[in-house]
C-alpha cells in the first residue's frame, strides 16, 4: 500500500504538522476549494464472502501513521500486545514499514482477535509516485510491491457450488477408511440377505430334481 502526496485529488501530506491536507469542494457551485486538515488515521476492515446474506465484518482497527504501532513479523507472534507495547514511530519519519498487524472484535465489550493483517505501507512524493506505478489490486502494473496470488488453504471455496470439493477435503480425507469399511460391510451384508433369501428356492429345486 503506498502513501503519497498527490495533488490531482486534492490530498498531500503535511510533514511538518503530521497532517492530512484535504482540498476539495463542498458543492459542485463553488468556485474554491476548500482547506481540511486532518489526522492521518488509516482504517482496516476485514469481511468475509458470503453468497445469500451481507458480508459480515470480523474484525477491524485503525492505525495512526504518526503513532503507528510496531508491527510483528510473523503470523504467529501477531497478538493484541501489538497495541499496548510501548513501540511506537511515526510513518512519515521511517517512510517505509512492513509486517502483521491484529483485527479484532469489540461486540462484546472486550477486544477479541479475529484475524492478521499482513501489509507494507509507504510514504511517497508525487514525483516517486509516477516513477514507481501500481496497479489497483493485482491489476497491471503489478509491481512495486508485487502482488502474489494468496495462498489459501484447500478449505477456501465456495461450499454451495463445488459439493464434491466439499466431499473429497473435509470428508473423504478424515473419514476415508472408516468409509470403506462401512461400504464393504454394507456389500457383505446385502450379500448375505440375497443368499438367504435365494437358499430355500435353490434348495427346493434341488430336492424336486
Amino acid at each position: 500500500l503506498h502513501l503519497f502526496e498527490q495533488r490531482s485529488s486534492g490530498i498531500n501530506a503535511e510533514y511538518g504538522e503530521n497532517k492530512m491536507v484535504q482540498k476539495k469542494k463542498g458543492k459542485f457551485w463553488h468556485i474554491e476549494k476548500t482547506v481540511k486538515k486532518v489526522d492521518p488515521m488509516f482504517y482496516i476492515e476485514v469481511y468475509d464472502k458470503d453468497i445469500l446474506s451481507r458480508d459480515d465484518l470480523l474484525g477491524s482497527t485503525e492505525l495512526d501513521l504518526t503513532r503507528l504501532p510496531a508491527p510483528s513479523k510473523t503470523a504467529n507472534e501477531c497478538t493484541l500486545e501489538v497495541y499496548e507495547r510501548d513501540n511506537f514511530f511515526s510513518l512519515f519519519e521511517r517512510k517505509k514499514i512492513s509486517g502483521f498487524w491484529p483485527v479484532y472484535s469489540d461486540v462484546m465489550g472486550t477486544r477479541e482477535l479475529t484475524g492478521k493483517v499482513e501489509m507494507e505501507l509507504e510514504i511517497l512524493t508525487e514525483e516517486e509516485s509516477v516513477g514507481r506505478p501500481a496497479g489497483l489490486a493485482r491489476n497491471e502494473p503489478n509491481s512495486n510491491p508485487e502482488l502474489l496470488p494468496p495462498e489459501r488453504p484447500d478449505t477456501s471455496f465456495n461450499w454451495f457450488t463445488n459439493p464434491w470439493k466439499v466431499f473429497k477435503v473435509l470428508i473423504w480425507r478424515r473419514y476415508k477408511w472408516q468409509i470403506l469399511i462401512g461400504v464393504i460391510l454394507i456389500l457383505l451384508i446385502i450379500f448375505v440377505v440375497l443368499m438367504f433369501y435365494s437358499a430355500p428356492e435353490a434348495i427346493n429345486a434341488a430336492i424336486w430334481t
